[in-house]
């Protein structure tokens, strides 16, 4: 039976043509330990590296790709984030619609943190963020992309309010890139996370930080160890990229990164105009079905390809098995690791059954999934 994927918010499938070639031949022609192993093939990992970094500080409109640093994921990112810059007594103000990135490292360390609070489509209303501010608040972290509500925030505001009050505005791009135009120095941003397995069509244990060059040149790591530079000393190393980079990169990876953000980038309009095709299609077949009611964002507002959708007639879980049963078709169901976000939804505690469509998503897999739910939902 023919896979049919519709869970691109976990991570992307298919990934980006000859993304595990680009990975294989890396492994077979050309591994380095940069910055150790003497060998002609360091160039090739230089410029893999270099490559990535251009293009990361392109799309992000950052001219600092020093400042870039390469992760197992965007949660190892914001966690770094969170706490190599933070400490106990500080205060931050997070959106009420953040995944458990950026929630459970608060809450491990310590923190303190003011939600700001979210309409019932999974918008940031920011009506009352300046009254969230208090003496020892030191940064607003928001998710720029809902991952439960499809819905892409608004950054402008944030991003005024955090100048004005001289705090630091952090952003988890997790769900909104390629797709969401971030411009970080217009926006003021001083940190941004992001992920290589989603929108960019990259392998998954690939991912990442981009830090404003003062926040980079300080920021505690949070690993130290080994970086083939300034190995005579036993502190952190002060020249950047290095003193982000402790330890053997995931250059496999990065190798097969590099080469899916190349073709995700070149084609960028084409591939979101693609999915928002396949999302209100699928959109228009839920809508068509008794018993099923979508949730988060509207069709026709500024949205990722989230479709989230609950049932007072039958339970999501159910629909979920019996369409990988019965169709071989793919979702998540559950709370999708933002439990305040269905709150603000009114989801919590069920959770949501979750469709995402793809770039390689075709109209007859919309079509079978929505015949498929309608048999379902008829029984």
């Amino acid at each position: 039976m023919k896979r049919i994927y519709l869970d691109n918010a976990s991570t992307s499938f298919p990934k980006a043509p000859e993304t595990a070639e680009a990975i294989a031949k890396y492994i077979t022609e050309g591994c380095i330990n940069l910055y150790r192993t003497e060998s002609r093939e360091a160039e090739n990992g230089f410029d893999i590296l270099f490559s990535l970094r251009q293009m990361l500080s392109a799309l992000f409109a950052y001219p600092h790709p020093e400042c870039i640093a390469f992760t197992r994921n965007i949660t190892e990112a914001m966690n770094w984030i969170i706490k190599g810059i933070f400490h106990k007594g500080d205060h931050v103000i997070v959106s009420s619609n953040e995944h458990n990135a950026v929630m459970r490292p608060l809450v491990q360390t310590g923190l303190e943190f003011s939600r700001i609070p979210s309409d019932k489509c999974g918008f940031n209303d920011y009506s009352s963020l300046e009254n969230l501010i208090g003496s020892n608040t030191k940064a607003i972290i928001l998710n720029a992309g809902g991952n439960v509500s499809g819905a892409l925030q608004d950054l402008t505001i944030p991003a005024e309010i955090a100048r004005k009050h001289n705090l630091l505005f952090i952003v988890d791009t997790a769900q909104a890139s390629p797709y969401m135009d971030i411009n970080m120095e217009e926006l003021g941003i001083a940190a941004l996370g992001f992920t290589g397995h989603k929108g960019f069509l990259g392998p998954e244990g690939t991912g990442g930080m981009i830090l404003r060059r003062d926040i980079a040149k300080t920021i505690s790591p949070l690993i130290a160890g080994g970086t083939g530079s300034e190995s005579d000393s036993e502190d952190i190393p002060h020249t950047l990229p290095e003193r982000l980079t402790p330890g053997t990169e995931n250059l496999p990876g990065l190798a097969g990164l590099e080469h899916s953000m190349k073709w995700t980038l070149a084609r960028k309009k084409e591939l979101c105009d693609h999915i928002r095709k396949m999302t209100e299609l699928l959109y228009e077949e839920i809508l068509s079905i008794k018993g099923l009611k979508t949730v988060g964002a509207p069709i026709e507002s500024s949205r990722t390809g989230i479709l989230s959708i609950t049932s007072d007639k039958k339970d999501i879980a159910e629909i979920a098995a019996l369409l990988l049963e019965r169709g071989n078709i793919e979702t998540r169901v559950g709370l999708h690791c933002a439990p305040s976000a269905h709150k603000s939804l009114g989801t919590f505690p069920t959770g949501t059954l979750r469709f995402s469509p793809g770039p390689f998503t075709t109209n007859d897999e919309i079509e079978y999934t929505g015949m498929l739910l309608e048999e379902i939902m008829n029984e």
